[in-house]
């Protein structure tokens, strides 16, 4: 049987090799966790992107219409003068 002294020992560097498992799993997670943050922000700029260029096209389909409703006024309007 071994002596408490190196019992003592080999339970330390048991301890020691644990305590470097623990920080190298917390480690790896820490990194896991934001390379999904930086997925998850690079998704959200795309979409963000795309939501604004839909804005702007409804925004300008949005303005035509209300040209050609203004343009179809105007015509009533001048049809309207040239047939009274």
């Amino acid at each position: 049987m071994l002596p408490k002294q190196d019992i003592m020992l080999k339970l330390a560097e048991i301890e020691e090799s644990l305590n470097q498992l623990e920080q190298s799993l917390h480690d790896r997670i820490s990194v896991e966790e934001q390379e999904g943050m930086n997925s998850l922000t690079d998704q959200i700029q795309k979409i963000d992107s795309k939501l604004s260029s839909v804005e702007r096209k409804v925004e300008l389909k949005t303005a035509l219409m209300k040209n050609r409703e203004k343009s179809f006024a105007l015509q009533k309007l001048e049809l309207s003068y040239k047939t009274s």
